[in-house]
């Protein structure tokens, strides 16, 4: 696989930024005598408007906030806020042209490098792909591949070609196989009624097949099934069972409303704890339910999703999946709500 590095523009920037730095005290003092006669310099070589090659340089923009991730199936939605607000006055947020967008390959444990570099990965114009009512900007990174994890970082740049620190926020995403919308799949009853072959799903091999529909949808009924769980119904109340004790379940309940994608996004996190000890429960319309899979030949954990988007009562459910191919690694999304920098970053995210 071509790592970023090979793909992009790869810089040494640092996070802990690349702004001027005008300390107190003496140095302060030579800064700001520096800075007088470069004023003056400008006047007396008549600093116009159309003509900035003798102006004072505009002040670095100030750094992105609020920078967070959203995984998608091949793809990564990253989001930061627009900096044209207070408490900042023009002179940091005038004359903003555009945002960069960094990224680097992720391996877990590295966040703490401060040398690490990221390459330059993509823009988005001042005006462009915004939204007005969160006051977010958006980028895609259609290149991200499941499987693999990334780390990304901002930057503005103003009409001075000045440009920010990168981002503080530790951001990193691995994007994930999942079937959403049209690809939603009906689980019917496993035990009564003529689908009872197509009671069961099995969240990796439907990562395993992302072009067929319908390749998670196995019989829990035979023998050495690979089904993770089951469907059924107790009268007209559907409910769901883990088919073997290496397979864990709980209800993380209706995060946002109505199904949908946002919907969808807001669980992002597997527990460590509060699953079903029995690992039977039932099935509620619009709630969103996480499953833990242990793998006894690897010894490891893979981490899955499924929800609830319609009931046919004694019939099937109809649901939305999502299953994270890199072992160990709870993520299922990167928060859809920006979380503000940690100290000691962790990458636990579904």
């Amino acid at each position: 696989m071509i790592s970023r590095a090979e793909e992009g523009r790869t810089f040494g920037f640092r996070r802990c930024g690349r702004s001027p730095v005008y300390r107190r005290g003496v140095q302060g003092a030579k800064a700001a005598l520096l800075l007088g006669l470069l004023v003056a310099l400008a006047a007396a070589t008549g600093c116009n408007d159309e003509d900035c090659v003798n102006c004072i340089q505009l002040e670095p923009p100030v750094v992105p906030t609020g920078v967070h991730s959203i995984s998608g199936d091949n793809y990564v939605i990253v989001q930061w806020y627009d900096i044209a607000y207070s408490p900042y006055d023009g002179r940091y947020n005038d004359n903003v042209v555009k945002y960069l967008i960094y990224s680097r390959d992720f391996i877990e444990g590295d966040q703490y490098d401060p040398d690490r570099t990221f390459t330059l990965w993509g823009e988005v114009a001042w005006d462009e792909n915004f939204d007005p009512t969160t006051g977010l900007h958006w980028f895609y990174d259609e290149d991200a591949l499941n499987g693999s994890q990334y780390e990304y970082a901002v930057s503005a740049v103003n009409a001075a070609g000045m440009e920010s620190a990168l981002s503080f926020e530790f951001v990193a995403d691995a994007p994930l196989p999942q079937g959403v919308d049209d690809d939603a799949v009906e689980i019917f009853d496993s035990i009564n009624g003529s689908y009872t072959a197509l009671g069961g799903f099995d969240f990796s091999r439907a990562a395993q097949f992302p072009g067929d529909q319908y390749a998670g949808r196995v019989d829990p009924n035979v023998p050495a099934s690979t089904a993770d769980i089951r469907v059924f119904f107790e009268g007209t109340v559907p409910m769901v069972e883990t088919t073997s004790p290496n397979v864990l379940i709980q209800d993380a309940g209706n995060p946002q409303g109505p199904a949908g994608l946002y919907w969808w996004e807001r669980v992002s996190w597997a527990p460590a704890e509060g699953y079903s000890h029995t690992g039977r429960m039932e099935l509620t319309l619009d709630h969103i339910y996480v499953v833990e899979i242990y793998d006894p030949a690897t010894q490891t954990l893979h981490y899955a999703k499924l929800g609830v988007v319609d009931v046919a009562a004694t019939q099937y459910v109809k649901i939305f999946w999502a299953y994270q191919l890199i072992p160990n690694l709870p993520e299922l999304k990167a928060p859809e709500v920006p979380v503000q920098a940690s100290l000691k970053p962790g990458m636990i995210r579904l």
